[in-house]
């Protein structure tokens, strides 16, 4: 993986906000589980993204809360290129994704793609205990 995508953090509008919550390094976007995807009226476009467990360095009071995965929420705004393709079977499907140059953004899996450009990013954290966690039915923007 590329520094680049290793250091997705500073793609981030609120980088500042999430850059203490793994330490120095994030945590990689190769195993993720794609949750809800939620398209807006506005060229702004939503993606929940479950990690399989908590990643390395995460803090400690997450763990001591009882939680042991982390729901990463992206809300992309003022988008000026979307493509999705592939089918979305049952269930959730496991993914990559990874942030490039000029606001490019990628979600991969074997039978599904999502591409974007957009012109910036917010990111919100979620840590929850999977034995009892329920997926929201519906999630929007803040």
């Amino acid at each position: 993986m590329s520094e680049k995508q290793s250091n997705w953090i500073e793609y981030l509008y609120n980088k500042a906000a999430l850059a203490g919550s793994f330490g120095a390094r994030s945590p990689s976007l190769d195993r993720l589980r794609l949750v809800q995807i939620v398209i807006g009226q506005s060229a702004d476009f939503h993606v929940s993204l479950n990690f399989a467990e908590l990643p390395e360095q995460s803090p400690a009071r997450w763990v001591a809360n009882g939680n042991d995965s982390i729901q990463l929420r992206l809300s992309f705004y003022d988008l000026a290129k979307l493509s999705i393709c592939g089918d979305t079977h049952e269930g959730n499907l496991d993914v990559a994704a990874s942030f490039g140059p000029a606001g490019q953004f990628t979600i991969s899996g074997s039978r599904f793609n999502v591409e974007l450009t957009y012109t910036y990013v917010k990111a919100d954290l979620y840590p929850f205990n999977s034995a009892v966690f329920e997926e929201p039915l519906d999630w929007y923007r803040r």
